[in-house]
Order: structure tokens, then C-alpha cells, then sequence
């Protein structure tokens, strides 16, 4: 017979010194060692249901004591450094995870994001496993003993990435739609009937024909602001400047589009742009009595 899962499992806390309620420990009894032609008298037998609960969340705590011991029995006792990182920038890889949006906190547990578990499931074995840096750990043990050329150690650098983007060089269909994010569309482009779409750096229109629906007279418009521009609504664009400088408000009519150019640093720059029709908002009276 086989424990299963259960010899996975204690091996994970036994990797993790992670220790589990010892009051469902004792409920929780293996199996006996069997062998081929054993019988049993009197065995009353039932099937009955449970639900097993998955491994416990790290914290951060036990995150980085985690990446301390990642790989260690791989790595060889003359090794100068084992697990992953260093005191000094363990931490610092846990706040880059955080920021890149791959893991989030929640109260004292760290917790993959749906991005987090996309990147896992794409990523090479090879780059995943701890073993790599203990490879490299041994290597460069060797390396400062002088019993391997440095030299030798960066062609083995090498030759893996090469081989990593000679096998790794295209994605998948598959893997293309698992990160495709959903975006907001704004409306139709007025330039080639596209869709305009809300993207990271500002609305755009996915054809990429040339349309600038970002900004309108140096000013940059809101998501809102596009989006009523292409449905022919107009907007209220504030604190536009003058010729002298001085700060004005102006309503802005769409009313069908125009080509424009210009030259910046030697260089000449074209695309397609809001043609559009000003009204001033009407100034409030001041409310002096008429003599």
C-alpha cells in the first residue's frame, strides 16, 4: 500500500518545518505495512467522507524562511550562500512580486494573484526549480576555489538561455488569450471605424490608423471625455492657454476629423486628429443692479 498524497504532504512540512494541529495528527493514522496474502478476521468495514483541507498560506515570515532553505539539500556544504536571494534582498523579491502585481497581502498571508498563477503555470520547469540555483551556487563555490574557469561557468549561462529561447520563442494561442486582458472599449474610431479602447498609456484606437483621440489642443482627456467625443457629445476642456498665456475654458463640439503635422527635434511627425467647433461658457453676471 501507499500513503498517497500523505508522504507529499509530510514531506512539505518536513522541507517547511511546518508543524499541523497534533490533535487531528493523532486522528489521522496511515496505513499499516501489508504484504501479498495477509488475511484479516472480523474486520468491519464502511465507507465514509471527508474533505482534506490544502497546505496553509505562507505568511511572509515563513515565505522568506521558505526561500532561505529553497534548494538546500541540493547545494554543497562548501557552497557560500544557499536558498534563494540573500538576507538583504529576499525581502526586497517578496515587495517586487507585490508591485508587479504576481502575489498580494492579505492581513498576514501572501497570496498568488490570477496573474501570479498564469505566470507559474508558463514559465520553463528549469527556471521555477530551486535546484538551478543551487547548480549555480555549487559552480560558483568551484569558481572561487579556482577548480572551475569562470569562463566554463558563463558558457554553461549561456548555452542555457540559449537553449531556453530557442525552445521558449513563441507562445502559444492558448497562452496569448490566458494574459489577454479585457478592454474597455470607448467608442468607434471616427477615422477608420475601429474601436477605441481604454489602454495603459491613454485611449487608442486598435487599428492604429493614426487617430490621436488623447488629447485635444495640448490637453489630455479623460476616458469620459473620449468616450463623449466619439459619440459626438461636446466636452468642457479647462484651464486651456491662450496665445499670451492667459487660462481660459472651452466647450469643444466634435464635428469629424483632420489631419495634422508637425516637426519636432528634425524629425516629422502626422497622424489624424478631432476637427471641432469652440463655445465659451457664458460669463455669470455679476449681479450690480443696472442704473
Amino acid at each position: 500500500t501507499h500513503n498517497g498524497w500523505k508522504s507529499f504532504e509530510d514531506a512539505f512540512k518536513r522541507s517547511f518545518k511546518i508543524s499541523g494541529n497534533q490533535e487531528e495528527e493523532k486522528e489521522e493514522k496511515k496505513l499499516p505495512e501489508l504484504s501479498e496474502g495477509q488475511t484479516f478476521d472480523g474486520v468491519q468495514t464502511k465507507i465514509s467522507e471527508h474533505f482534506t483541507n490544502p497546505p496553509k498560506r505562507f505568511t511572509e515570515d515563513l515565505l522568506l524562511s521558505a526561500m532561505e532553505r529553497a534548494g538546500a539539500e541540493d547545494i554543497g556544504a562548501d557552497a557560500e550562500r544557499k536558498g534563494l536571494g540573500t538576507p538583504a534582498t529576499r525581502a526586497d523579491i517578496i515587495e517586487k512580486l507585490v508591485k508587479d502585481g504576481f502575489v498580494k497581502r492579505e492581513k498576514k498571508q501572501i497570496i498568488p494573484t490570477e496573474d501570479g498563477l498564469k505566470l507559474i503555470t508558463v514559465l520553463p520547469d528549469v527556471v521555477k526549480s530551486p535546484k538551478l540555483t543551487a547548480d549555480w551556487e555549487n559552480a560558483l563555490t568551484l569558481v572561487a576555489k579556482g577548480e572551475l574557469p569562470m569562463e566554463d561557468f558563463m558558457a554553461d549561462i549561456e548555452n542555457m538561455v540559449s537553449e531556453l529561447i530557442h525552445t521558449y520563442h513563441e507562445v502559444s494561442d492558448e497562452q496569448k488569450k490566458m494574459f489577454a486582458q479585457e478592454q474597455a472599449v470607448l467608442g468607434v474610431c471616427p477615422n477608420c471605424g475601429g474601436q477605441v479602447v481604454k489602454g495603459k498609456f491613454g485611449a487608442y484606437c486598435v487599428k492604429k490608423c493614426g487617430m490621436n483621440v488623447n488629447r485635444i489642443m495640448g490637453a489630455a482627456l479623460t476616458d469620459a471625455q473620449v468616450k463623449d467625443m466619439l459619440s459626438g457629445k461636446k466636452i468642457l476642456l479647462k484651464g486651456l492657454k491662450s496665445k499670451t498665456g492667459k487660462p481660459y475654458d472651452a466647450y469643444i463640439i466634435p464635428s469629424g476629423t483632420e489631419g495634422y503635422h508637425y516637426t519636432k527635434d528634425g524629425e516629422e511627425k502626422s497622424g489624424v486628429q478631432f476637427k471641432f467647433v469652440m463655445e465659451f461658457p457664458k460669463k455669470k453676471s455679476s449681479g450690480g443692479k443696472k442704473k
